[in-house]
């Protein structure tokens, strides 16, 4: 009975992990929009707040100016995450700061740093900056 309860247990927390409640799986699931140049969709599935910033238009033609030249993403891996409680020109909440080291076919060293809040209750970007 103890064997199936902990097998139960890692499912579950497996589940959760992979569901993106970590920040990390729902960063991945949105990076990966991006990478597929689905700018659009990937406005449609950032926070509120970051949508009162910035219209579904400009969002496209931004991407469109600075990430489709770098091309596609040969490797990515998380180089740092952290949580903050504020961030400025924010609103207080919970935020999860995660920087990439990522390497594009036009561009051989970038840093990608996408911030998430929670303030919907599933973490959503806030925040998108390649360097």
């Amino acid at each position: 009975m103890k064997k199936l309860f902990l097998i139960l247990t890692l499912c579950v927390s497996s589940a959760v992990w992979a569901n993106g409640d970590s920040g990390s799986g729902a960063a991945k699931e949105w990076l990966n929009i991006v990478d597929a140049g689905n700018y659009i969709e990937s406005w449609k599935k950032a926070d509120s707040f970051f949508k009162s910033q910035l219209t579904e238009s400009k969002w496209d033609a931004a991407l469109k100016g600075v990430r489709a030249p770098l091309g596609k993403v040969i490797s990515r891996s998380e180089l740092s995450s952290k949580a903050h409680s504020s961030l400025p020109g924010a609103p207080d909440g919970e935020y999860l700061v995660i920087q990439y080291q990522t390497e594009f076919s036009n561009k051989k060293t970038s840093i990608e740093t996408l911030t998430l809040s929670k303030s919907s209750g599933q973490w959503l970007p806030v925040g998108y900056f390649i360097k």
